[in-house]
């Protein structure tokens, strides 16, 4: 049987000429709608600050609550309407209205947005969902569009409550763009990296390491510092302090990790400029300008303490160590890992310490590079250089000379921690001095104020064993003799034999108290419990040490060195400076 066919439909040219219109029309009725309805494109007048406003008030304090609670924001001038986010970002007109209470609770579970966005050639995503707090920012606003100043306040939600972490907590808010923004943002590659048209009007070679490359993280001065507000939880979960402050990328080649150190700022321009805190508990200092949340520099990879752990054993030298204290680190919120709280070597760290005029202070680094003061003020160490090389400090009279412009226990101490902690960073690195100016040189009734040069330690991450299992055999007493400025001053005290009796005499006392193998192996038991119930999370978070069991082993690594490093280092004094008998550097059994 034949199927019956239906007539086939005659379509006029017209049909399709009303379909095509249609279709027309909706097109462009979508675009229009969305260029100039949606609440993305539309223009809102500009804000204007007023000192005078009061700023939104809320019913609870930022910190760590057991559960999740709602908050409410008021305002006593009734012609405002309060603005908030709760993302980081700031608030404007095109922020939500307050209307109702707010919900805050455990974020964890919602996507990683700063912390998903790569911050190194060498950069990792993390481990799963990031723990997350809630961060508010309000603000009111007029009529008449006139915005008053910030609330500002985060929040987190977990069953521990303040028990979460044992470290305090450093919560900084800060606009997303400005840190992680592609031309604007410092922590990121961005705009810098993707550049090379720039790099080759600037003549930058292209087969740099990876640390090197240019990227938005390389940036310094005035121009890379962005303004951000930070909360200091202590383990009370009392917010101990808060303010507006500036951040800069600190450090050098360690930017280019994926986790940065972040240099801290107070300054009159963001409402205060000094932070009134104390923020060490072992040091009388309460005053600061600035600090530094540390990575842990070039031992980041390794046990996140390197260097905090070195600087402690030397509390009774006579040298300037930075105090040092862990925390936890949020940055809009999300878990940033574990940094370390340290003080910054500069103008405002010595005039604070010593009661004295910034403007009567010189540092210097290296070879006599001015890090604070006028360029005529390096002139003096040069010429201290100069007379070294062209004078035999055999003599008395020379030696004497040195030792008005030098504090020579201070220089002592300087190359015995670092010849004792095998830092192959230095002398080629990491060395900086200071003075205060004065006429009186070498007046011991002045103390600090004696006009003599005086060294710091920092940045030791390269040494306790940093550079493999056999770094406690390595013999760093020759390289400090010939290389760079601590060279020269080092090789001309050598030849003087009250210099060279007082040097043994000073490793003598530290290889039999700062450096015991007992003593330093009971800190470094302390340090690793310490961190231990932090490293996890941390380690998931950037995975660059690779798992906790990994990390035990780096600190092991330490614990070796502790052990073996003193009677190596004593063979190595006694074989460099030929001594036998009564004489010879002997280690405390």
């Amino acid at each position: 049987m034949q199927p019956i066919l239906k007539p086939k439909r005659k379509t006029s040219l017209s049909y399709y000429l009303i379909g095509f219109l249609v279709f027309l029309v909706a097109v462009v009725s979508f675009i229009f709608s969305v260029k100039y309805s949606g609440e993305k494109n539309k223009e809102y007048p500009v804000l204007t600050y007023d000192a005078q406003l009061p700023i939104p008030d809320c019913d609870s304090k930022g910190g760590f609550y057991t559960e999740a609670f709602e908050i409410r924001l008021q305002t006593n001038n009734h012609n405002c309407k309060i603005y908030y986010t709760l993302d980081g970002t700031e608030p404007s007109l095109k922020s939500a209205v307050y209307g109702k209470p707010i919900l805050i609770q455990n974020k964890t579970s919602s996507a990683n947005i700063l912390s998903s966005i790569p911050t190194s050639p060498r950069w990792k995503p993390p481990v799963g969902d990031v723990f997350k707090g809630t961060v508010v920012r309000a603000i009111s606003v007029t009529d008449e569009n006139k915005r008053s100043d910030e609330l500002i306040r985060t929040y987190f939600v977990d069953e521990k409550g303040s028990k979460r972490y044992s470290f305090p907590v450093v919560a900084i808010t800060v606009n997303p763009d400005d840190l992680f923004g592609y031309k604007n943002g410092i922590y990121v590659l961005g705009k810098n990296y993707d550049d090379k048209n720039d790099y080759v009007k600037k003549d930058v070679k292209l087969d740099l390491p990876w640390w090197k490359y240019p990227s938005n993280y390389l940036k310094k001065g005035n121009n890379a510092e962005r303004p951000a507000f930070i909360e200091f939880f202590e383990s009370t979960n009392e917010p101990a302090f808060q303010s507006k402050v500036g951040l800069r990328i600190n450090g050098n080649a360690t930017r280019g990790y994926a986790q940065k150190s972040l240099r801290v700022n107070f300054r009159t321009e963001y409402g205060s400029g000094t932070l009134n805190y104390k923020l060490f508990q072992t040091d009388s200092v309460t005053k600061f300008h600035s600090f530094i949340l540390r990575n842990s520099g070039n031992d980041w990879d390794k046990t996140m303490f390197r260097d905090a752990f070195m600087q402690s054993l030397l509390t009774k030298s006579k040298l300037e160590i930075e105090n040092n204290r862990p925390v936890i680190v949020f940055i809009n919120g999300e878990y940033w890992g574990i940094h370390n709280i340290c003080e910054r070597f500069d103008e405002n760290y010595i005039s604070e310490k010593y009661k004295m005029s910034k403007d009567s202070i010189v540092i210097l680094e290296m070879g006599g590079t001015v890090t604070f003061g006028k360029k005529k003020d390096a002139d003096s160490f040069k010429n201290l250089l100069s007379f070294i090389k062209t004078n035999d400090l055999s003599k008395t009279s020379n030696y004497e000379n040195v030792a008005k412009a030098i504090d020579v226990e201070n220089f002592i101490d300087f190359v015995i921690a670092n010849v004792y902690y095998c830092n192959s960073d230095w002398p080629n690195n990491n060395v900086k001095y200071w003075r205060y100016k004065t006429s009186a040189i070498g007046n011991d009734s002045l103390k600090a104020r004696d006009g003599r040069w005086r060294w710091m330690l920092y940045d030791t991450d390269y040494g306790f064993g940093n550079t493999g299992t056999d770094a406690y055999k390595m013999n760093l007493i020759e390289k400090a003799r010939i290389m760079g400025s601590i060279g020269i001053i080092f090789s001309g005290l050598l030849n003087n034999k009250k210099f060279v009796n007082r040097f043994l005499e000073k490793f003598q006392y530290h290889l039999n108290t700062s450096f015991e193998a007992t003593t330093v192996l009971h800190s470094l038991d302390e340090f690793e419990q310490m961190y231990s119930p932090e490293m996890r999370e941390n380690i998931n978070r950037w995975r660059v040490i690779g798992s906790f069991e990994t990390w035990k082993n780096n600190v092991q690594e330490m614990r070796e060195f502790a052990t073996k490093r003193p009677a190596i280092q004593a063979e190595q004094l006694n074989e460099y400076f030929k001594l036998s008998g009564t004489s010879r550097i002997s280690i405390k059994k």
